[in-house]
């Protein structure tokens, strides 16, 4: 039997190197947040000590590189050009740690090329505590991690993403757990950074009740249930597959703030919603082509989502199959009804003033 969900929490994203050749939506996110970045890197205390960055829910690396690279420049920029950096990544044990050190070692883009004086690590566990000794950290960068949640609470029957069902019961679970989260990971990041440290946190949000993923996730709800209406799946595996997914307004990114202007020593330097461009469309309006379309959303999709719905299955079940089966039918789907995908991200910054 499939674990209950209430034990499950997110997976690491599809390993193999898969993740970094098929984040191009985080990628298109990232570049807004970059100038945003570099005021961060430019204002931040930082003195003489070695300076320590981390990367917290790096994945394989690839859409780290630009960020880390412009923190270390920003950095010596203040405090000498051979400033000794340490730059940690963080990510869940099951994370795809050696696609991450090929990527510093090989890729043309990464951080490390043509820079000495750079040490870069990883830590293997859940940022949902403590990963560092206290005062450790110097900036902190966080993208598209914070909105899945520490745990999935329910099975959701009428949507495959968790924070996107209309049932009211499920939408209050998963607002609660997402403000419990939250704190969490505030309360952790404190206790790691030094005073006058930064951390630039920026995830997939909601616009009142707008998220811009309806339209995706719910072709994506709709292979499933194409999968059992085949009879591959039955009708209590499929309320089974919920990806513990949530989505925060800018007024719950604010509430830990509200009452005193801090929150475990952090103050919200900074926040604001931003609408991620689709990095497919501009190519679909040029070629109309459909099926590079939907392929490519497939493939998105299944990096990020496929470790978490395989581990919803029954183990007995060929799982890699099943997966095979679900992103073909989602990749006619979405070829058979394009649409522009350009889901909302919220941007916090904050800094640790005690």
């Amino acid at each position: 039997m499939a674990p209950e969900p209430s034990q499950l929490g997110p997976s690491a994203m599809e390993g193999r190197g898969f993740y970094n050749r098929n984040s191009a939506l985080q990628a298109s996110g990232i570049s807004l947040l970059l100038p945003i970045w570099a005021s961060v890197c430019q204002t931040v205390a930082c003195a003489g000590e070695p300076l320590v960055i981390v990367d917290y829910a790096s994945s394989q690396g690839r859409n780290s590189m630009a960020p880390m690279r412009m923190a270390i420049e920003e950095l010596r920029r203040r405090t000498g050009h051979e400033a000794p950096i340490e730059v940690i990544h963080t990510d869940l044990p099951s994370n795809d740690f050696p696609s991450l050190f090929n990527a510093l070692q090989d890729d043309e883009s990464s951080y490390m090329a043509g820079l000495a004086n750079v040490f870069p690590a990883a830590i293997g566990r859940s940022y949902f505590q403590p990963l560092l000794p206290s005062g450790r950290v110097h900036l902190g960068w966080n993208t598209f991690s914070v909105q899945w949640m520490s745990r999935n609470t329910g099975d959701v029957p009428d949507q495959i993403m968790a924070g996107l069902s209309r049932i009211a019961s499920v939408a209050n679970a998963v607002k609660s757990q997402l403000a419990l989260d939250w704190d969490r990971f505030l309360e952790a990041r404190s206790s790691e950074m030094r005073i006058g440290a930064k951390l630039l946190t920026a995830f997939t949000a909601r616009l009142d009740d707008v998220s811009g993923w309806e339209w995706l996730t719910g072709e994506l709800w709709a292979a499933v249930e194409d999968q059992v209406r085949a009879g591959l799946l039955s009708p209590q595996e499929q309320r089974h597959l919920t990806i513990p997914i949530g989505f925060r307004s800018l007024d719950e990114v604010k509430a830990p703030f509200s009452a005193r202007g801090q929150f475990a020593g952090l103050e919200l330097e900074r926040t604001e919603l931003l609408k991620i461009p689709d990095p497919f469309w501009p190519d679909y309006e040029n070629s109309k082509d459909r099926t590079l379309l939907g392929q490519r959303h497939a493939d998105l999709t299944r990096a990020w989502a496929a470790p978490t719905l395989s581990g919803l299955m029954d183990p007995g079940r060929n799982r890699s199959a099943l997966m095979d089966d679900l992103f073909a039918r989602f990749a006619v789907r979405v070829a058979a009804n394009p649409c522009q995908h350009e889901p909302y991200m919220v941007v916090a910054v904050l800094t640790k003033r005690r």
